[in-house]
């Protein structure tokens, strides 16, 4: 997404790597998870084993939902290269489970093995001087009893000489477990929700906890992984896929964090994100392309994704671009998302319109066909027609506008006008960026936006997961717990000084006590000492979910000598240096807190990337429209959030 602060992505082994010479690769050359540490009997001679593409070495779990399909990779590796081709052939074995339930004091019921395919029969081939086989796809359709647990056992049988089993390694054991029908996410307007969810903050489960009031059905349709990396190895003149610690946890937890989700309707998919090198979305050749395009194939079947997403942006192109790729283009973009409908016939793909999104046509086929959802990211703006610029893309496929659930949905940023426009003039998405359920409380933007887009309301379970945690809990603390003194200490602040007048910056946070105080009770609180206007009491409201939230502005009303003066309270303004000129409007909330079972409180901001400021402060304003004044001096101290409370 197009933001600023940009956190750095680190290579991981649990990521996939290509071989071979300059951009070539082959889907034999693709594996996951290469830690070998271990797993060879600590023998002499060529032992091999087989071994699941996902990293797990026993019982990853295939889930099938419905009459749908699960996917399992297998692959064979040997200890050490054979100086000749080694054969093997993978089979469902009844006996390996056997051995295996007597092993380990299991009683693993097995999967019927008529619901079972091999892809090439199960035949796999060890090159000369290699120690990896190609991939061996194990499909299973569906059947046996929904919710029950199977296992279902693939074993090897090597036919060259010279080559041992590995007597711990001999088979894998998948683990199958059919699922009831997968809940349809329709509401019946053809409007989808898609929710993009950094993953190096945010848990994706909180997606999963917003539905229709009527219906019951999820209110996001789509939850996007944001995000893995596109990278470029230059020893091995390759490009790769690069999944931080975040994104691989998720990952690699498919069962906890992915699953649960697809349960209730709700597609998941993997955002692919430019890593700061030459590697991007719009610059690679035909052949790199198709083997990216296989690499993704493997990451979406090995995780049961339902799709991948991409995003031009953080590349670091060159034109001319370095020997084996192209000039980055539209129709680099195109490209690849060509090749992965490919290999992909079934799965959603999806783009971020921000960069050089994929335009024209291939093989006679307008790419706006291949892809599935596409997103205007100019956050704030409305960009009518966008789909026209997309060869063959209609209105249905098209989000013209994004919201930023970070400084727009929750703070009223978001202009009702235009989602409003979206519906009417025959959009079919509405994307939201940034989900932040344990900052936020979503649910008078959401009862908004579900209202105008599905003709409902939208609740919110009150139910709140920590970035890795797979279970969530509903913390409602209640209303008398926010009674009472307390120290506030802001991050840092902002001062005004002249000739400008501007605004700059105070690196030494800024701390006030803070005395809250029953105004309507169980639902307002009176808040007093913000800086120095101690007679000055703003509202502080209370909802049903143990939330705190600040609605601004607010009149301040200071009784003079001379009479009353009435102070703005605010969250949000903008203002021109030169004429000092002062704008705010209505914010709601603009601020919210909650405290945690820790005692710990805080009350956050909104972020914005724009003009406005994350500061609260109380602001005289002439009848010019300009600045007058701000409570306590111009040269005060102003604060700005995120700001910890601590109860005295």
């Amino acid at each position: 997404m197009n933001y600023r602060n940009y956190i750095k992505l680190g290579l991981l082994a649990a990521a996939f790597t290509l071989t071979g010479t300059t951009f070539t690769s082959c889907q034999d050359d693709i594996f996951v998870g290469s830690e070998n540490a271990g797993i060879f009997d600590n023998v002499n001679g060529t032992y091999g084993y087989v071994r699941n593409m996902g990293g797990a070495r026993e019982l990853a779990t295939i889930e099938l939902f419905g009459s749908g399909t699960g996917t399992g990779q297998l692959f064979f590796e040997l200890s050490e290269a054979s100086a000749t081709a080694v054969d093997v052939k993978l089979k469902v074995d009844a006996a390996a489970l056997e051995a295996y339930n007597k092993a380990n004091n299991t009683s693993y019921e097995m999967y019927p093995a008529a619901q079972v395919s091999l892809s090439n029969g199960g035949i796999a081939s060890v090159a000369a001087n290699a120690t990896q086989s190609g991939v061996i796809d194990v499909t299973v359709q569906s059947g046996g009893t929904p919710g029950t647990l199977y296992a279902l056992p693939i074993a090897a049988e090597v036919s060259s000489n010279g080559v041992k089993m590995s007597q711990n390694n001999q088979s894998y054991i998948f683990l199958v477990k059919p699922m009831g029908a997968i809940p349809s996410s329709d509401k019946g307007t053809g409007i989808k929700a898609i929710c993009y969810i950094e993953v190096n903050d945010e848990n994706i489960l909180n997606a999963g906890e917003y539905t229709m009031k009527s219906s019951g059905k999820p209110f996001f349709d789509v939850v996007n992984i944001f995000a893995a990396n596109i990278n470029y190895n230059k020893e091995k003149g390759s490009v790769y896929v690069n999944c931080n610690d975040n994104v691989s946890y998720i990952l690699k937890n498919a069962d906890k964090f992915i699953r649960p989700l697809q349960a209730k309707g709700i597609k998941v998919c993997l955002t692919i994100l430019g890593n700061h090198d030459e590697a991007g979305i719009a610059n690679l050749t035909t052949e790199t392309a198709a083997a990216l395009a296989k690499e993704l194939k493997n990451y979406v079947d090995i995780y049961g994704l339902d799709g991948i997403d991409f995003d031009d942006e953080y590349s670091n192109y060159k034109n001319p671009p370095s020997p084996g790729f192209d000039v980055p283009s539209n129709a680099g973009s195109a490209r690849l998302v060509y090749e992965c409908r490919k290999v992909m016939p079934d799965k959603i793909l999806s783009f971020y319109d921000w960069n050089l999104y994929p335009n024209g046509t291939i093989d006679g086929q307008p790419i706006g066909n291949a892809l599935d959802y596409m997103y205007y990211g100019g956050y704030g703006s409305y960009r009518a027609n966008g789909n026209d610029k997309i060869t063959g893309l209609t209105k249905e496929k098209y989000c013209p506008y994004s919201i930023s659930l970070n400084y727009a949905a929750s703070d009223g940023g978001f202009d009702v006008a235009n989602v409003e426009r979206l519906r009417k003039e025959g959009y079919g998405i509405q994307m939201f960026y940034n989900l932040k359920a344990r900052d936020y409380d979503y649910s008078a933007a959401f009862n908004q936006f579900g209202n105008i887009l599905f003709n409902d309301d939208v609740e919110w379970s009150g139910r709140v997961f920590e970035k890795t945690a797979p279970q969530g809990e509903i913390n409602i603390p209640s209303y008398q717990s926010y009674i009472g003194t307390w120290t506030l200490t802001a991050a840092q602040s902002l001062y005004w000084y002249t000739p400008g007048p501007w605004w700059d910056w105070k690196s030494e946070p800024v701390t006030y006590t803070l005395r809250i105080e029953e105004n309507v009770p169980n639902e307002s609180y009176l808040v007093y000492g913000w800086g120095n206007q101690n007679d000055l009491p703003f509202v502080m409201n209370y909802n049903k979910y143990g939330r705190v939230e600040i609605n601004l502005p607010q009149t301040l009303t200071e009784k003079t000598s001379t009479g009353n003066v009435d102070w703005q309270m605010v969250s949000r303004f903008s203002y021109s240096f030169r004429a000092n000129q002062f704008t705010t409007k209505a914010v709601t909330p603009a601020f919210s807190g909650l405290i945690k079972k820790d005692g710990s409180f805080s009350i956050k901001g909104l972020k914005s990337v724009r003009t406005p400021i994350k500061t609260m402060a109380p602001i005289h304003v002439s009848s010019t429209g300009t600045i007058g004044d701000i409570k306590g001096g111009l040269y005060q101290d102003v604060a700005y959030e995120p700001y910890t409370l601590k109860k005295k």
